[in-house]
C-alpha cells in the first residue's frame, strides 16, 4: 500500500500546524492563525505559519533520499542524511500541502497549493502548475505508483445545482489533465482517490452521499471504464458521516484501509474487503482525537499514530489489523514512512525536540534524525530567492543566521566543510548525519505517510494536534514574532517579499 508507506494526505489538516487542536490548546492555535491571516497579507514567501512538518517520503529505489514536507517549504537529503537542504515556498507551491512523490525514474514531486496542483522535477528549485484543471477546485490527487506518467485528480466544478465532483486523468505526469473518468452524482461528495500498486487498473474512490452523508466506496478494475459502488453504511458504526482512504494493501488490491468518523466511536480504522464486499471494523479508535499517521511495513505489520484527547498515541498491529498494541511514550507523530527495517516518523520539532525520528523496533523507541536547526544550507538554486524568508526565520530563532549564508555542499560527498563542524546552524548536519546512518541505508519499502484522510498514504494529515496546550501557546507567540519580523523586514526592504 503505497500510502501506508508514503504520505497519507489529509485535507482535514491542510493548514499543517493548526490541525484540530483540542481542549485548552485550541484557542491558542486559532488565535495564532488569526494573527497570521491578519498580518500575512497574502505573501507567498514567509507565510508566517508556525513552523511545522506535514509528511515524509522515503522512496525505496532511492535509498539515500528523504523528503520532508513542511509548511515553510521542502527539506531533503540526497546523501543518506549526511546533509540537509531547504527549498522555501515559491508562488506555485505557496501554502502547499498534500505532498506526494511519483515513482522513478523521474520521482516527480507534487503538491496541492493555493494556486492548484503543482509539480517539480528538481526538488523544489522550480515548480510548474498543472494545466487542464481550470474551473475545477482540486481536492485530492494520486500519482500512479507504477507509472510516472499517470496521475488522477478529484476536482469540484460549480454548477447551477451546486458542486459537481469529477475524477480526471493525466497521461503526462500531471502536466495536463484531460479525460473525465468518473462524474459523481449530484448528491455525492468525493473525498479520496487511490490506485492499487499491485494492480494499477484498480482504482478506489471514497465518498459520502446524500443529506445523511452515507459512506460509500467506488471501485473500478478496468482503469476507470466501469465502476461499482459499495454502500459501507450497513457494516460501519451508526451515524458514520465521514470516510477517507488510508491505503490500499500493496500486495492485495481487494484490501483497503479506511479512516471513518462516527458519532459513537470518533475516528476509527476500518478494513474493506472487495472480495467479501464489506467493511470490517478494527479495534483501533482515536476517541476524542485524530488519526494522523499510518504505515504498513514490509513484513505486513501496521503502525498507526495520532492523538487521543491531548495525548500522542501510537499503535502496532502484527496480525493485519485484527489487534493493536499501544506503544509507550511515542512522539507527536504527524506522518510515518518505512524503508527496509527502518520506520521514519515526522515529529513535532518544538514539543519532541526533533522534526524527523527513526525507529528500528517498529515504533517502540525513536532516535532523532533531524532538527530544523540542523539544516545544512538553502538549496543552491534558491539561495538568493529564499534569503528574506530565511533571515526572518533566523530572527525568531528557527535556525542560526549562519544557515542563510551557508554554501550547499556537494551531495556526492565533497565540501561539507563547515556543515559538520560546529556553529548553531549547520552543526548538527554533519555530526547528525552519522547518527542517522542506519536510516539512509534504505531497504525495500514505500514512500512516506501522514495519515488520516483522503487518499491512502497520500493523505497529509500530519497530526498537528499532537502538541499539548503549551506548544500551542508557544505557536501563538512564535507566529506573532514571525509576522511582526516579516512586517518590519518588508518595511525596511521595499520591493522585496518577506
Amino acid at each position: 500500500m503505497r500510502k501506508g508507506s508514503c504520505a497519507m494526505r489529509s485535507t482535514l489538516n491542510a493548514w499543517g500546524w493548526l490541525g484540530p487542536v483540542l481542549g485548552r490548546a485550541k484557542w491558542a492555535a486559532g488565535a495564532a492563525l488569526a494573527v497570521t491571516v491578519w498580518l500575512a497579507g497574502g505573501q507567498a514567501h514567509a507565510n508566517g505559519a508556525f513552523p511545522d512538518s506535514q509528511s515524509i517520503m522515503t522512496p525505496a529505489s532511492a535509498p539515500n533520499d528523504v523528503y520532508l514536507a513542511t509548511n515553510f517549504g521542502l527539506i531533503f537529503t540526497a546523501d543518506g542524511a549526511r546533509t540537509w537542504r531547504w527549498s522555501c515556498e515559491q508562488a506555485e507551491n505557496s501554502f502547499a500541502s498534500l505532498y506526494q512523490l511519483g515513482p522513478g525514474p523521474t520521482y516527480r514531486l507534487y503538491a496541492l497549493s493555493s494556486v492548484g496542483l503543482a509539480y517539480t522535477d528538481n526538488r523544489g528549485c522550480t515548480w510548474t502548475v498543472s494545466k487542464g484543471l481550470a474551473g475545477r477546485t482540486v481536492l485530492d490527487y494520486f500519482p500512479d505508483p507504477t507509472d510516472p506518467n499517470r496521475v488522477l485528480a478529484i476536482g469540484s466544478v460549480s454548477t447551477d445545482g451546486g458542486l459537481m465532483y469529477e475524477v480526471v486523468q493525466s497521461s503526462d505526469g500531471g502536466a495536463t489533465f484531460g479525460p473525465v473518468l468518473y462524474r459523481a452524482a449530484s448528491t455525492d461528495n468525493l473525498t479520496g482517490v487511490e490506485i492499487a500498486k499491485s494492480a494499477p487498473s484498480t482504482i478506489y474512490l471514497s465518498l459520502t452521499s446524500g443529506a445523511l452523508f452515507s459512506p460509500k466506496l467506488v471501485r473500478s478494475t478496468d482503469g476507470g471504464t466501469t465502476w461499482r459502488v459499495y454502500d459501507l453504511a450497513p457494516s460501519l458504526a451508526p451515524n458514520t458521516k465521514s470516510v477517507r482512504i488510508i491505503a490500499i494493501d500493496p500486495t492485495d488490491p481487494n484490501k483497503v484501509y479506511l479512516r471513518v468518523r462516527s458519532m459513537a466511536d470518533g475516528v476509527a480504522v476500518t478494513k474493506f474487503d472487495a472480495a467479501g464486499e464489506a467493511a470490517t471494523s478494527t479495534p483501533l479508535t482515536f476517541a476524542g482525537g485524530v488519526l494522523s499517521a499510518f504505515v504498513r511495513l514490509d513484513n505486513g505489520h501496521l503502525l498507526a499514530a495520532g492523538v487521543v484527547g491531548l495525548t500522542p498515541a501510537e499503535y502496532l498491529s502484527t496480525d493485519g489489523g485484527a489487534t493493536f498494541k499501544s506503544s509507550p511514550q511515542p512522539p507527536s507523530l504527524r506522518a510515518l514512512s518505512a524503508r527496509g527495517n527502518t520506520v521514519y516518523g515526522v515529529a513535532d520539532n518544538q514539543a519532541d525536540g526533533y522534526a524527523i525520528g527513526t525507529s528500528v523496533d517498529e515504533g517502540v523507541t525513536w532516535q532523532p534524525l533531524l532538527r530544523y536547526d540542523q539544516l545544512t544550507a538553502i538549496d543552491t538554486c534558491l539561495k538568493q530567492t529564499c534569503q528574506d524568508d530565511c533571515q526572518m526565520r533566523a530572527d525568531i530563532g528557527q535556525w542560526s543566521p549562519d544557515f542563510c549564508a551557508a554554501t550547499a555542499p556537494d551531495p556526492s560527498g565533497g565540501a561539507a566543510g563547515t556543515a559538520g563542524a560546529g556553529g548553531a546552524t549547520t552543526s548538527g548536519a554533519g555530526g547528525h548525519a552519522g547518527a542517522g546512518g542506519t536510516s539512509g541505508a534504505g531497504g525495500t519499502s514505500g514512500a512516506g505517510a501522514a495519515a488520516g484522510s483522503s487518499g491512502g498514504c497520500h493523505c497529509a494529515l500530519g497530526s498537528r494536534e499532537g502538541g499539548a496546550a503549551g506548544a500551542a501557546v508557544g505557536a501563538l507567540a512564535l507566529a506573532v514574532a514571525v509576522m511582526m519580523t516579516a512586517r518590519r523586514r518588508r518595511q525596511s526592504r521595499p520591493g522585496r517579499t518577506g
